[in-house]
């Protein structure tokens, strides 16, 4: 690990994304060289920065909750590996500056398309603080992926527009399409479970959708309100017409934590997570059906300090309608039993369902709270 001059490719590059997207002075965030041998230890660091926990226990509460199957420890160390084939560098945005793996590739003018996507996030930091924003979202997984997701789907248009400047609207909606199509021939390596490839993919499909239905409708302007104010909600990304009525639910409303048990996580769903769990389960398009209903989610992942291998969940879910409720509440009795199999081995676990209007809430496994004996009168 070095410091260096940066490619002639991106510094090339440099000027004409700052052009682009508005930004007045100087423009050239310094580049720190990584040998390709080191690639694989600065993706664990920085993961370990950006997860509200350790990745590894991340992965262990996806298995536990049953979005993803398999060892942990072996999913991170395969996931490192996919990641470490696919960078050829990025944008650090707490050091402002661009990481770069000191390869022949990174010089080549076929990097140069690459470089303009990761110098698009170096704008979104430098004008709305974007990725340091995301860093902060740690604990709303929902709301970060959303988030995420308009920043990279600007950045895709950075670099379709640097690369096909006189693109007109039919030329940008079919590479749109194009996009979408790729994303979809986009096979899983072996060893990285699903969830990953889809989380991956989500930002660069819908995102970019956003992203250019913005820019279509106004301009760079209306990119740049998207980009200081994104969605706070995979929902409100994929349903643009009722993105400013949804709801929130605060963790204050889960129950609290129970004595003798420790908090792993707290983290919100959202409609795309609550979409792909039941998608484990049934047909995709229906799945997403069930999932549109989503007005809001907050989930508690607690473990038995006594027994690490017992784990328990409070979810709360708000719907957009009674109906909808109603709907989720159907496909999830149906599906949650073998979903959450993992939660506490061996056996399903029990489920408790409390319901009130719009409001669904399902706690599996959860400690009866302890009532201390009254005094006499």
């Amino acid at each position: 690990m070095f410091a260096g001059p940066c490619p002639p490719a991106l510094t090339d590059v440099a000027s004409r994304v700052a052009g682009l997207r508005g930004v007045t002075g100087p423009f050239s965030p310094p580049c720190r060289l990584i040998e390709p041998g080191s690639l694989r230890a600065e993706l664990d660091h920085k993961l370990r920065r950006d997860l509200p926990i350790p990745p590894e226990l991340f992965i262990e509460s996806l298995v536990r909750l049953g979005f993803v199957d398999g060892d942990p420890v072996v999913i991170y160390h395969n996931l490192l590996d996919f990641y470490s084939s696919q960078v050829l560098g990025f944008y650090e945005p707490q050091a402002d500056q661009m990481v770069v793996v000191n390869t022949p590739a990174a010089g080549q003018v076929q990097g140069a398309l690459v470089w303009a996507h990761e110098l698009a996030h170096a704008v979104q930091e430098h004008r709305f603080h974007l990725p340091s924003r995301l860093l902060a979202m740690r604990s709303d997984s929902d709301e970060q992926r959303a988030a995420s997701a308009v920043a990279e789907g600007e950045a895709m248009l950075v670099m379709l527009l640097l690369d096909s400047p006189t693109a007109d609207p039919d030329s940008l909606e079919r590479a749109a399409r194009a996009v979408r199509q790729q994303a979809r021939a986009l096979g899983t390596p072996a060893g990285v479970p699903d969830y990953f490839v889809a989380d991956l993919v989500f930002p660069y499909t819908t995102g970019f959708t956003a992203a250019l239905r913005a820019y279509r409708g106004g301009g760079w302007a209306a990119v740049d309100r998207l980009l200081s104010q994104p969605p706070t909600s995979t929902a409100a990304l994929l349903h643009a017409d009722h993105a400013d009525t949804l709801a929130e639910v605060d963790a204050s409303e889960l129950p609290p934590m129970p004595e003798g048990w420790e908090e792993v996580l707290t983290d919100s769903a959202g409609e795309w997570g609550l979409s792909f769990l039941l998608g484990r389960r049934m047909e995709a398009g229906r799945a997403a059906a069930v999932a549109s209903g989503w007005d809001g989610d907050r989930m508690r992942l607690i473990r038995d300090r006594a027994d690490p291998d017992r784990w328990a969940l409070a979810w709360r879910l708000r719907a957009r309608t009674v109906d909808a409720r109603k709907t989720i509440e159907e496909a999830m009795q149906r599906e949650l039993p073998s979903l959450l199999a993992r939660l506490a081995p061996p056996g399903t676990p029990t489920l408790t369902w409390v319901t009130s209007g719009r409001t669904l809430e399902v706690r599996a496994i959860w400690p009866q709270a302890k009532h201390s004996p009254r005094s006499p009168s």
